[in-house]
Formats: C-alpha cells, sequence, structure tokens
C-alpha cells in the first residue's frame, strides 16, 4: 500500500502516518509538496472540502500511490458562531473519493475578525497565544484547548472517518 499525503506539513504527515500503523498490515508514506487551490484559510466548508480534493488529485499527479490523502482546514459559520474544522479528502486509484471532517470547535471572535480580515489563522492564533508556527505543531486546537486535544488529532479523526470505507468494506459493499 502506497500512501501519497498532499502535504509537507509535518502534522498532516505524522498523522497520516500515524491512522496507517492502525489500519494497513504494510505501507509505504510519501509526501508533497502540493498547491490547494484554495485561500490560505479557507472560509466555508465548500473551499476548505475543495482544497482537500484539491491536494489529493494534484499529489496523484506528482507519483503513483494506492491512496493519496488531501488536508484543509479553515473557518465556518454555523448559526452565527465561527468555527475551525479540517476535512480529509482520500481518492484512491481508481479516482474513487472518501471524505472525513475532524469536527467543529468554536474560535474567539477576536481571532475570527483577523482571520475575516486577511489574516492566516495559524498567525492569528499565534498573536493572541504569543507563541510561533503553531500550525506547525498543536495548532489553534492544541492552544485553545490547553493540548486536551490537538491539530494531529483532528486530522487523525478525519482521515479514520474517511478511510471507514476501507476499515469495514462489508459494510460499504
Amino acid at each position: 500500500m502506497r500512501i501519497v499525503v498532499g502535504s509537507v506539513n509535518p502534522v498532516k504527515v505524522e498523522a497520516v502516518s500515524r491512522v496507517a500503523c492502525r489500519v494497513f498490515r504494510s505501507f509505504d508514506l510519501l509526501s508533497v509538496d502540493v498547491e490547494s487551490g484554495v485561500s490560505h484559510t479557507p472560509i466555508g466548508e465548500d473551499e476548505i472540502i475543495r482544497g482537500a480534493m484539491n491536494r489529493a488529485l494534484n499529489a496523484s499527479k506528482i507519483v503513483f500511490g494506492d491512496l493519496y490523502v488531501g488536508m484543509e482546514g479553515g473557518i465556518v459559520e454555523k448559526f452565527g458562531v465561527w468555527f475551525v474544522s479540517s476535512w480529509c479528502a482520500v481518492m484512491d486509484s481508481n479516482g474513487v473519493w472518501s471524505f472525513g471532517c475532524g469536527g467543529y470547535m468554536p474560535l474567539p471572535r477576536r481571532v475570527v475578525d483577523m482571520v475575516l480580515g486577511g489574516m492566516e489563522l495559524g498567525d492569528a492564533i499565534d498573536v493572541i497565544s504569543g507563541l510561533s508556527n503553531t500550525k506547525l505543531d498543536t495548532g489553534a486546537i492544541g492552544v485553545l484547548t490547553k493540548n486536551l486535544l490537538t491539530r494531529r488529532d483532528s486530522w487523525e479523526t478525519a482521515l479514520i472517518y474517511a478511510l471507514a470505507y476501507k476499515i469495514s468494506p462489508e459494510f460499504y459493499l
């Protein structure tokens, strides 16, 4: 099983590796630097999912794999509340797609205002926390939950949901 991740972000690659260890007997993992084709902090589920799909699809144009994994995070508004959300798109070598979401976590209004003003979410989290490069570490989720959950946990959840058809194929006939 060759799994190709459409990102070189260490948090995303580690999440894929950790899930793959639990799901597949053996695998090779490659990561490639590809464009998402969406804004640096996508706004709304459609843009987030499109970014995840673009990452998987663009990875498939670079190297052969059995599974291509695209991961994209962004912000989503529901009922007047803004959330950070992470989505995973998995495409197999036959072009079959599957998707998973790592959940929704409410964002502080101050962060939302910075992002809607054009700042990248990770940079906004760095500003309010006084930390640096949180997007390459625990992310907004880790900072705001004091590491009870982290960005990696969200990516792992999203990928497990997207791989449900591989984990329990008997139910997806």
